[in-house]
């Protein structure tokens, strides 16, 4: 989905189809692994063929670097984003425990609130830590 003219390392990016929100139709969006898309990276995205355009964000009430439906225009909100990256992609962060990297998965309940999240360690199980998104 990145053009291969695109000056920066592929592998920094995570890139899939997902179901637009409003029009339910497939559709491509590409997101920094360990980044915002709201940085001066959101502005790279688009000045290349990628969905990434500058858009309003109700939620934000504020315009917003974002991946936009390839079919209906309607923008598909950044925090959602994040969350399917996450679990498509999940960042590796240090254990607290172990000191060992593990996958880190972002809390389902309350805690995704407070930017809580989970590394599951093969010595010590679940263990709680913070995103390493923020």
């Amino acid at each position: 989905m990145l053009p291969e003219e695109f000056p920066a390392d592929h592998e920094k990016f995570v890139t899939w189809q997902t179901e637009c929100w409003k029009c339910g139709e497939d559709t491509p969006v590409v997101w920094p692994r360990n980044d915002n898309l709201d940085t001066p990276l959101g502005a790279l995205l688009a000045e290349y063929e990628t969905p990434v355009e500058r858009v309003y964000s109700r939620t934000l009430e504020k315009r917003v670097w974002g991946n936009v439906c390839q079919h209906c225009r309607a923008y598909q909100g950044n925090h959602y984003l994040q969350q399917e990256a996450a679990e498509i992609q999940p960042p590796r962060v240090d254990c607290p425990n172990c000191g060992e990297k593990h996958e880190w998965y972002p809390d389902e309940g309350l805690g995704a609130a407070f930017g809580q999240g989970w590394v599951n360690c093969p010595e010590y199980g679940d263990v709680p830590v913070g995103d390493p998104r923020e």
